[in-house]
């Protein structure tokens, strides 16, 4: 279910250094979450930039926007499906600084993508921006919506009926 917005952030100016530093390591075992998700999501194994393994330089993965396949780490950006403006124009401007880092940490919310792909995307939610690569667009609008929906954002109404209808376009 899509909340509807009744009142963004009029206002109140989106800051991301609020939502920085990200990329943290949260559990302590060098790796940051950057590198976490290297590791989770690579087809092959990594190789690390050093004996401590803390960095990963390379692997195998295909990014959900294009269907392309990248080698090197370094040509992978970690994307938030739901960008942290839109979040913030949806509802999270009031978040306490500790609830936007964690909404900007959240693996639900990141996937690994080519840096110039989501460079492209920039703060757009689904009504104007949809993965080029079809086979991805259904998977990457219900990531959407759920990480909306797990966080109480708002969707305009507008914005809900283009959602739902998308969705409806890509059944099957």
């Amino acid at each position: 279910m899509l909340l509807l917005a009744a009142d963004t952030a009029v206002g109140q100016p989106y800051k991301r250094h609020e939502w920085l530093p990200h990329w943290s390591d949260s559990d302590r075992d060098c790796q940051d979450t950057r590198h976490e998700l290297l590791i989770r999501y690579s087809l092959a194994p990594v190789i690390y930039t050093g004996e401590d393994q803390c960095k990963v330089e390379s692997g195998l993965w295909m990014d959900p926007y294009t269907g392309h396949f990248f080698e090197r780490a370094s040509d992978l950006d970690v994307e938030h499906i739901v960008p942290l403006k839109w979040a913030h124009d949806h509802g999270a401007a009031g978040w306490s600084i500790e609830k936007k880092r964690q909404f900007a940490e959240d693996l639900d919310n990141l996937w690994l993508v080519d840096d110039g792909r989501n460079q492209s995307k920039g703060h757009k939610g689904p009504d104007q921006w949809m993965p080029p690569y079809g086979p991805v667009r259904s998977h990457y609008l219900r990531r959407f919506m759920a990480v909306v929906e797990k966080y109480g954002l708002q969707s305009t109404q507008g914005e809900s009926r283009i959602f739902l209808a998308m969705l409806e376009s890509h059944r099957g």
